[in-house]
C-alpha cells in the first residue's frame, strides 16, 4: 500500500475516534444501544385491603338472675302455748235463755224466770248500788222478783257429769246458814258455800271437783231465810273448766 494512501487511512481512523466523543454525533450512523433499565426488586405486596376481622359472635347474655332475697323472718313469734281457759256450761248455767229451763223451782223467792240485771239497773230496782260483773243479761236472784228479801225459795239444776276438774260460778248475798249453794254428787251433798257478800256486785268462785270427775252431780241454791232487808242470794255463770281463775277451794 501507498503511504499516503496508509497515511489518510490512519487520519481517518483518528478523526472517527475523536468524533465518537462529539455530542453532536451521537445516534448519527450507529445505533444506540437501548439501555437495559436496573430490575427494581418487586416489593412484597402489602395488600391494601384490610381484611375485616372475623366478628367473633357476640356471646349470648346469659342473664343474671334475679336475686330474690330471702326475706328476713318477720314472723312474730308465737307464744308459748299456754293452758287455754275453755268453759264447759252445765245445762243453762248462765240463765241466758231467760227462763229456768233444765232448773226445777220451788216456792216463790227466785220468781219464775231469771232477772234480768239490766233492766233492775236501768230501773233502779236494786238496793243500794247498781248490780256489777253479772254475766251476759240474766242472773238468778231471790230479791228482784218480789223485791222481798224475804222470800224465800229453791232451785235445782239438771243433773249433769262433772267432766272437768273445776267448777265456777259468780254469787252475791248475805252469810246466812239458811242462805247457800251445794253441789250434790249422786244424791249426797260434798260442796256448800255460804255467801259473804251481801252486795250488788258478784263474785267468781272456783270450787276443786276434780276428785269428783267423771260423777253426776246437781247444784242446789237455797234461800230459806226471812230475814230483811239482806236476806236473798244472786247466782249466775256455772260451768266446769280445766283452768281455775281465781284460787279454788
Amino acid at each position: 500500500m501507498d503511504e499516503p494512501l496508509f497515511a489518510a487511512a490512519g487520519l481517518f481512523l483518528i478523526l472517527m475516534t475523536a468524533c465518537s466523543f462529539c455530542p453532536f454525533t451521537a445516534g448519527v450512523g450507529e445505533l444506540t444501544p437501548t439501555p437495559t433499565p436496573s430490575t427494581t426488586p418487586t416489593p412484597e405486596t402489602t395488600s391494601i385491603y384490610t381484611p375485616t376481622p372475623e366478628i367473633s359472635a357476640t356471646p349470648s347474655i346469659t342473664p343474671t338472675p334475679s336475686y330474690t332475697a330471702t326475706p328476713h323472718s318477720t314472723s312474730t313469734p308465737q307464744p308459748t302455748p299456754t293452758q287455754t281457759h275453755v268453759k264447759e256450761y252445765i245445762p243453762n248455767g248462765d240463765f241466758e235463755t231467760g227462763t229456768y229451763e233444765h232448773w226445777s223451782v220451788e216456792e216463790n223467792g227466785f220468781g219464775t224466770k231469771p232477772s234480768d240485771m239490766d233492766a233492775a239497773n236501768r230501773e233502779g230496782l236494786y238496793l243500794d248500788t247498781p248490780y256489777r260483773n253479772y254475766h251476759g243479761r240474766y242472773a238468778a236472784s231471790s230479791y228482784l222478783p218480789t223485791r222481798d228479801a224475804g222470800a224465800r225459795g229453791v232451785l235445782m239444776s239438771e243433773i249433769f257429769t262433772i267432766s272437768k276438774p273445776y267448777l265456777e260460778f259468780l254469787v252475791n248475798g248475805m252469810q246466812n246458814a239458811q242462805i247457800y249453794i251445794e253441789l250434790q254428787v249422786e244424791g249426797r251433798a260434798v260442796k256448800h258455800l255460804e255467801p259473804d257478800n251481801p252486795t250488788t256486785h258478784f263474785q267468781r268462785i272456783t270450787w276443786n271437783v276434780s276428785k269428783w270427775q267423771g260423777k253426776t252431780a246437781r247444784i242446789k241454791i237455797v234461800d230459806d231465810s226471812a230475814t230483811k232487808p239482806r236476806g236473798y242470794i244472786e247466782v249466775d255463770d256455772f260451768y266446769l273448766t280445766d283452768t281455775p281463775t281465781t284460787n279454788p277451794t
